[in-house]
């Protein structure tokens, strides 16, 4: 059952929430930066969510990771250009993953709209749909989130782009199950024998990564990965918690039926 504190964070969604995907893609490339590839990254876990419950198929489905550490959207861009000039474009969806505070940030967020809008263009040239992975505020600044929100729905209201609410679900986890993790801490040196560490935590622990996947997959498919096998090694009440998490903040984000997760 969603607590009225959730649904609250979720009711204003379904009203700016863009489209769901087009159709179920199942060649799917990730681009980003260390928010998609820490902890095994993203694409492995969605990949294994899929594998684990029968519905990958060798020679259809694909899924690659093409990241830049720190990479802001406009130099991903730059990249994600470059890869698909090289052959390899032949991907039913990208995921458009940016700098954790760029959208928000006002020196940088009129350069990531517009890098977002030119790589947007760029991939329907392409026949190739485009998901924007909302990220998530960091753990010891939770104002973030919301920010975040707006800006990733702006730009995909504005181009008619797929939202991945994977920050709502980490603001929705934090409150519902304050008990589970889901970052790590980043090392800034070391002091008297002892480590120091910097002062925004914001990178995926295993949680984090297992529930953005779990997120990616809800959205993408429109159905819950409750149950699922694949649990990337988190203990079972962990994973399920997780994974029901993902499902509620998917159906509710996109207003889905309930026949969605059967």
């Amino acid at each position: 059952m969603v607590s009225k504190l959730l649904a609250a964070w979720l009711c204003v969604l379904v009203l700016v929430a863009p489209a769901l995907a087009e159709e179920e893609p199942k060649r799917v490339l990730f681009v980003g930066n260390s928010f998609s590839f820490y902890s095994n990254g993203i694409h492995n876990h969605f990949a294994n969510l899929l594998r684990a419950e029968g519905a990958w198929q060798v020679g259809e489905n694909r899924v690659r990771l093409l990241t830049l550490s720190g990479g802001h959207i406009h130099e991903t861009g730059r990249l994600l250009n470059s890869y698909l000039s090289s052959g390899d474009d032949n991907w039913h969806a990208v995921v458009l993953q940016g700098h954790s505070n760029e959208p928000i940030d006002e020196k940088k967020s009129a350069r990531f709209e517009k890098a977002m809008e030119l790589m947007i263009k760029e991939l329907r040239k392409r026949d190739i749909q485009p998901l924007l992975l909302m990220t998530w505020g960091y753990q010891n600044e939770p104002s973030m989130s919301r920010k975040l929100q707006a800006a990733y729905e702006r730009v995909g209201k504005r181009h008619d782009a797929l939202v991945v609410p994977v920050g709502v679900a980490f603001a929705a986890a934090a409150k519902q199950h304050p008990d589970i993790n889901l970052f790590v801490k980043d090392v800034r040196g070391a002091a008297d024998e002892q480590l120091l560490y910097r002062r925004d935590i914001k990178h995926p622990s295993m949680a984090g990564t297992y529930l953005a996947a779990c997120v990616m997959y809800a959205s993408l498919y429109q159905r819950s990965p409750e149950g699922n096998l694949f649990t990337a090694d988190l203990d079972a009440d962990t994973a399920l918690a997780l994974q029901r998490l993902s499902w509620q903040v998917v159906a509710d984000y996109f207003a889905l039926p309930t026949t969605a997760q059967e």
